[in-house]
């Protein structure tokens, strides 16, 4: 085997993570999206979500409207 494989080997061997390692960080990543999840949406994303609601009404009810592209 040749010196570059040697440290290939070797670099791959040290970059592996500890079980617990592993295990502390999921939990962490899992606790922190459960909060993103519970979180309430803010009322400006439903003021945006009512506006396209309404737009694509008005454009849909219009000759070559939202329909016409179906």
């Amino acid at each position: 085997m040749s010196q570059s494989n040697l440290n290939i080997n070797q670099h791959q061997d040290e970059a592996q993570l500890d079980d617990r390692v592993v295990e502390t960080i999921g939990r962490a990543l899992r606790a922190h999206y459960d909060d993103l999840v519970d979180a309430p949406l803010p009322d400006r994303f439903f003021e945006l979500l009512a506006e396209l609601e309404r737009r694509e009404r008005d454009t849909a009810g219009r000759p070559g409207g939202s329909d016409a592209a179906k």
